[in-house]
């Protein structure tokens, strides 16, 4: 139980520290999730905490390999498979043999092993951890891909060659031509099975989808549990389960567009939950940093009060020679990158030694390293954890400060062809999504109605200008009902009445982040008091029926009129506004006069009494409005569209919630 809970406070540590980053995110989130082990680090509890070195490797790394590889870009991957191979696989052999024979010389006390381990253990790239330091500046997009296939194999590469490493400190004896030998048949029987065994999984996740059994609760436990099944066989077989779950990753990236022909809803719940389960598993590592690093640095002083400072500095000057050795590698073609322009080759190449940034892969085999080693405590664990701790802090350090000074800023434009084409995937999704659900009776039909009215972009109004035009409208209303009091047509109180009610359909200023809050929260909020508010007025009308029946006969009579006289002076009112709005109508305003037009719209149509049908409108225009968000947040955790874009996606939707919402609860 003690475990859970731990476990369970480790991903509440990342939770709080992602939403930090949400709101502040100046700083990299791999450094708030450091900060928030620190802080778990106080709690008494943490002080002696450890995980099975297994754990990394089976339920961390296997996960974040497997949700890697099937978001790799296949035909992109295909394009510059030779230079992913120089540079994930010979790149990282020599970076690691570089690492392994400079440590050795330098601290003797570390056997050529061991020093082998710790350079497969810091030489992985993280894609993830680049992206998390560079929001601010433009990467080459030819050097990101680079990046992004690189990472996806040098980590099946440090892998099997820290697993030998292991095995050679294990057993004490090392041979050149059996390291060779026993590393080609790791690492390409590994993506030998994962091939095997990934069409297999993609066959039988395919039948169930052509026998209509593809519901979440099936699809998403099967594709979840599809790395360990894959990682877990592999390594029964003696090859590298890493590279399995990777090459598994891949097939299902290739049969992508068969694996779509499913619910659209599915599809949501199978991204979302990936993007969830990556993200706390790779802020997990993280947070497990900070929670180990006090531990690891009282061990080392306890041992020799020198021994951090040494560690330091070897950790400093090893990050520095790997980033060397990436530069030269790159800027004297060994990787062969055709897709490079030769007169930005120098700068590209100091990029790409840079963006040599360490993070979940290196943390994980370090945490991964045994406990034990021959029935004995592991002497150098600590050390190893710590070098590669000062390796990942100075690789996400460093770039941040440098990039900035290399590379211009990032300056996303949305065109509006852009944002014309995303708006339509948007109200499509929503308006499928809508009509599989509730078939096209009266209220869906409205409500695809409204969708289909948010296509059009040109002269999207701005908040300020509907408010400007919200409230000429809430004048001309004003103005009518004073003249019809004026002519005795109706009394001064059921005016009071009427404007009251008007003003609730007044849109108001909402910049302050309190009122745009308080807003939000209402709409959140309209569904559940729509139900609460019809279920109170039944009861109500019960309890008062079963004591008062003739009152309440009185009492339905009376709010029957007050509501008819509602309606009869509604008429000349909105007739005038009508009126106002095509009179003013210009090229330029024709967005916001539609806008305006069907708000006033949805308020005569309820005043019509059509109370019951409005309720069921209110609750399905709800619903897609939430189906919006979710298609923008899914497109977003798959990188499809920009931070750029789906902010204004998202403002769009927030504007148009405003106005229809108006109309929502006006008694």
């Amino acid at each position: 139980m003690q475990t859970v809970f731990l476990v369970l406070l480790l991903v509440a540590a990342v939770v709080v520290a992602n939403a930090v980053y949400a709101r502040f995110n100046q700083v990299p989130v791999a450094f708030l999730q450091i900060g928030a082990g620190l802080i778990l680090s106080l709690i008494p509890l943490y002080q002696d905490f450890e995980l099975e070195p297994e754990i990394f490797l089976f339920v961390i790394i296997s996960i974040l390999m497997f949700n890697d590889g099937q978001n790799t870009n296949v035909r992109k991957l295909s394009h510059q498979f030779g230079t992913t191979l120089s540079l994930a696989v010979v790149l990282a052999i020599v970076t690691i043999f570089i690492v392994g024979i400079l440590t050795h010389q330098l601290i003797p006390e570390f056997s050529l092993a061991l020093a082998l381990a710790l350079g497969a253990i810091i030489t992985p790239t993280d894609a993830v951890a680049v992206s998390s330091i560079t929001t601010k500046v433009a990467i080459p997009d030819e050097v990101m891909t680079t990046l992004e296939n690189e990472s996806l194999f040098n980590d099946a590469s440090g892998i099997v060659a820290f697993n030998l490493a292991i095995a050679a400190i294990v057993t004490g004896q090392f041979s050149v031509w059996h390291g060779i030998t026993n590393f080609l048949y790791v690492f390409v029987g590994g993506i030998i099975v994962g091939l095997i065994v990934g069409y297999v999984i993609v066959a039988i996740r395919i039948m169930l989808i052509n026998m209509r059994v593809d519901t979440p609760s099936v699809i998403v436990p099967y594709t979840l549990l599809t790395p360990f099944v894959v990682y877990f066989l592999a390594e029964s077989l003696g090859v590298s389960g890493i590279l399995a779950v990777v090459a598994t990753g891949l097939i299902h990236g290739v049969q992508s567009d068969r694996l779509r022909l499913t619910t659209s809803r599915l599809q949501i719940v199978m991204s979302t939950t990936w993007s969830i389960v990556a993200s706390i598993l790779n802020g997990i590592v993280f947070v497990l940093l900070g929670v180990s690093l006090p531990s690891v640095i009282k061990h080392l002083q306890q041992r020799d009060t020198g021994s951090v400072a040494v560690l330091i500095g070897l950790g400093v000057l090893l990050y520095l020679v790997m980033t060397l050795v990436r530069f030269f590698w790159t800027r004297f073609d060994l990787a062969r990158i055709r897709a490079w322009d030769t007169h930005e080759k120098t700068r590209n190449a100091f990029v790409m030694g840079l963006s040599g940034v360490h993070g979940t892969i290196t943390l994980a085999m370090a945490f991964s390293l045994p406990l034990t080693l021959n029935g004995s405590a592991f002497l150098y664990r600590n050390d190893i954890i710590f070098v590669a701790a000062v390796v990942i802090l100075t690789s996400l350090l460093v770039p941040t400060i440098l990039l900035p000074l290399t590379l211009p800023k990032q300056t996303v434009k949305v065109t509006e062809e852009e944002l014309a084409s995303a708006k339509a995937e948007m109200v499509t999704h929503a308006i499928q999504l809508m009509q599989a659900r509730h078939g096209n009776n009266a209220g869906t039909g409205k409500v695809i109605e409204i969708l289909s009215g948010q296509r059009t972009l040109d002269g999207r109004p701005k908040r300020s200008e509907l408010s400007q035009l919200f409230d000429a409208t809430f004048d001309v209303e004003q103005q009518t009902i004073n003249q019809m009091v004026d002519r005795d047509e109706i009394t001064p109180q059921a005016a009071d009445k009427y404007m009251r009610l008007a003003s609730q359909t007044r849109l108001q200023n909402q910049q302050t982040f309190f009122k745009r809050f308080k807003l939000f929260f209402r709409f959140a909020m309209v569904k559940w008091s729509l139900t609460k508010k019809a279920r109170a007025r039944r009861k109500a009308f019960r309890q008062y029926h079963a004591r008062h029946g003739q009152e309440r006969s009185e009492l339905m009579s009376r709010h029957r009129e007050m509501w008819q006289q509602m309606r009869a002076i509604d008429q000349q009112p909105y007739d005038a506004v009508l009126a106002y709005l095509s009179k003013t109508i210009t090229a330029e305003n024709q967005q916001a006069i539609g806008i305006v037009r069907r708000a006033y719209d949805e308020r005569h149509r309820r005043l019509s009494g059509e109370r019951d049908l409005q309720d069921v409108q209110n609750e399905l225009l709800i619903e897609a409005f939430q189906l919006e968000y979710n298609f923008i947040q899914n497109q977003l955790a798959n990188k499809t569209y920009s931070a750029e874009l789906g902010n204004q996606l998202y403002e769009q939707i927030s504007t148009d919630q405003l106005v229809y919402l108006q109309s929502v609860n006006t008694d």
